[in-house]
């Protein structure tokens, strides 16, 4: 059956980061997404859309600046709406940003937003040396510097007080949905651990982590199985690996949330 191509692939001149294409963004967003790594977007072109983030509405898609969403956190869109947003987008995982904060923990960036247009023209340049092919040094240089200027400039500590909006209960709930991806867990489960019913628990869990449990574990497996098959896993290993009924599952939901199959994303990844 024909599909389309993968939207993301992966330089080889730096691995373990995933990029989205610029021209692939014609088209009708996904309403949830959720990255392992730090996801930092800057946009060519398109009017500002909004969002929901950790809790909040947020306008995102200003010219001239750049979005930092952490790992593992979801963002979801209030405007699917098919359109002419051209995006440029690096997902870096933890363990490439510098420590500059002295804490050994990854640093957070609270204010989602920031109006930088040096850094901005910077993330452009990269994303346009990665295009045409510039040599794995230049790449490198580039990509390092960005890094490190993003975390100076705009980086915290992270923050030892909790989040209001995340007490003790959705924090439990929220760490077994990480550690339980390949089992099959339920909602009265999950409700035990909170110590509350499953009606309060799917309203508080989705206002504290952006999506209710079932959707926010099916987004976090999808974004672990990226990261396994970028690594050369088989599509039947990973689908095995988190828990998916068989290899059919994991590629209804790559082609639900990637347009693809995992075949084709690894595909493309792996180039």
């Amino acid at each position: 059956m024909d599909e389309s191509p993968s939207p993301w692939w992966s330089p080889r001149e730096l691995p373990g980061v995933e990029v989205l294409s610029p021209r692939a963004t014609k088209h009708n967003c996904p309403r949830f997404t959720l990255h392992s790594g730090y996801a930092i977007t800057i946009t060519r072109t398109g009017a500002p859309r909004r969002i929901r983030y950790r809790g909040r509405e947020r306008s995102v898609g200003t010219t001239g600046t750049v979005t930092v969403v952490e790992p593992d956190e979801v963002v979801e869109a209030l405007d699917t709406r098919a359109g002419s947003l051209h995006i440029s987008v690096l997902v870096v995982p933890p363990e490439l940003l510098p420590d500059v904060t002295g804490h050994s923990k990854p640093p957070r960036f609270p204010r989602f937003t920031y109006a930088d247009r040096g850094l901005f023209n910077g993330f452009a340049r990269l994303h346009d040396d990665l295009a045409r092919g510039a040599d794995r040094l230049t790449v490198q240089s580039t990509f390092t510097a960005l890094v490190d200027v993003l975390v100076r400039r705009h980086a915290a500590a992270p923050d030892a007080t909790p989040d209001p909006l995340r007490p003790r209960a959705l924090r439990q709930v929220h760490q077994v949905l990480h550690d339980c991806l390949d089992a099959n867990i339920s909602l009265d489960e999950l409700a035990a651990v909170a110590g509350c019913g499953r009606h309060h628990l799917v309203r508080s869990f989705r206002q504290a982590y952006g999506a209710p449990p079932h959707r926010y574990r099916t987004l976090l497996r999808l974004a672990r199985a990226r990261s396994m098959l970028a690594a050369g896993h088989s599509a039947a290993d990973v689908a095995a690996a988190l828990g998916y009924f068989d290899q059919s599952q994991l590629n209804r939901h790559f082609r639900q949330e990637l347009g693809t199959s995992a075949g084709g994303y690894a595909r493309a990844v792996r180039r």
